[in-house]
């Protein structure tokens, strides 16, 4: 019979995605400087701390006593991933976020042109960020505007959207 702790080690590496996997993976690899396929509660701490998590030694030993399952004092990779999981962000569906923001989008341009005037995409970010400044929002726009059509097409919503 799997221990609950362990059927929770396996739904938890399901939830990174293969980037994720792929880093932490690394990750473990450089600090398993033995090359025995775990590492110590110690680097677990660094590993945790190089996350943006600063935990006490009661935390960490809390921590440790969770996910090492099989009790041996050291964490196996499938234990790291777990605990790691735990910590790091989850990624977002590139798809369901573009599909999301595809209907934002669709709601501004109401006569179906495939573009947002500048002036209701100014709007939308001050609704998003009030507090940003107005020469601010107005080099995003220059800058999202460089064709100088006037307009948003959704790529160029996309870009400013997620950041990419």
């Amino acid at each position: 019979m799997v221990s609950p702790r362990l059927k929770r080690i396996e739904m938890n590496k399901t939830e990174l995605s293969k980037d994720q996997m792929k880093i932490l993976k690394e990750a473990f690899e450089a600090f398993d400087i033995e090359k025995k396929g775990s590492i110590s509660v110690e680097v677990v701490g660094t590993i945790l701390e190089l996350l943006g998590q600063t935990l006490s030694e009661e935390e960490l030993k809390e921590i440790i006593e969770e996910y090492d399952v099989d009790e041996s004092g050291q964490i196996e990779f499938d234990e790291f991933l777990a605990l790691a999981s735990d910590f790091v962000e989850p990624e977002e569906d590139y798809d369901a976020l573009r599909a999301e923001l595809r209907e934002v989008f669709m709601m501004y341009d109401k006569n179906g042109t495939g573009f947002i005037p500048l002036d209701t995409f100014k709007k939308i970010l001050q609704e998003l960020d009030g507090a940003v400044p107005e020469n601010e929002l107005d080099d995003i726009i220059d800058e999202i505007d460089a064709d100088g059509s006037g307009t948003v097409d959704f790529e160029e919503f996309m870009e400013v959207m997620t950041g990419e």
